[in-house]
C-alpha cells in the first residue's frame, strides 16, 4: 500500500495528539522526522538521551515505506504508525526493547 506523504504526515500527527496531555511536556524536545525509508526495514528509530536525563539531542524518526510495506489498508497503516510512535516515545522515557508492549 501507498500513500502520501501529506496522508502519512497526518498519521503520524495524529499519534502524537494520541499521548495524554500529561506527557506532552515531556516531548517538546524530541525532534520528530519523517523518512521516506530505512536501509534495514526499521519502522521508527529513537536516537538520544531519555527524558530521565542527559544533554544529547533526542530525535524519532518515523519510516514511512516500512509502514507502507506492513499494512494493507488505511486502518492498519494508522495503527501501525501509533504502535511505533509509543514504541519510540517509550524509549524517550526510558524504556527497553524488553519493557515495551510494541
Amino acid at each position: 500500500m501507498r500513500v502520501s506523504m501529506d496522508r502519512f504526515e497526518r498519521a503520524v500527527r495524529d499519534a502524537l495528539q494520541s499521548i495524554p496531555a500529561e506527557f506532552q511536556p515531556y516531548l517538546e524536545d524530541i525532534e520528530f522526522v519523517i523518512e521516506e525509508s530505512s536501509p534495514d526495514g526499521l519502522l521508527g528509530l529513537y536516537e538520544g538521551e531519555t527524558a530521565l536525563g542527559g544533554d544529547w539531542p533526542q530525535r524519532v524518526a518515523i519510516f514511512k515505506r516500512s509502514h507502507e510495506d506492513e499494512a494493507n489498508t488505511w486502518e492498519e497503516l494508522v495503527d501501525e504508525v501509533r504502535r511505533t510512535v509509543l514504541h519510540e516515545v517509550g524509549h524517550h522515557f526510558g524504556m527497553d526493547e524488553h519493557d515495551l508492549p510494541y
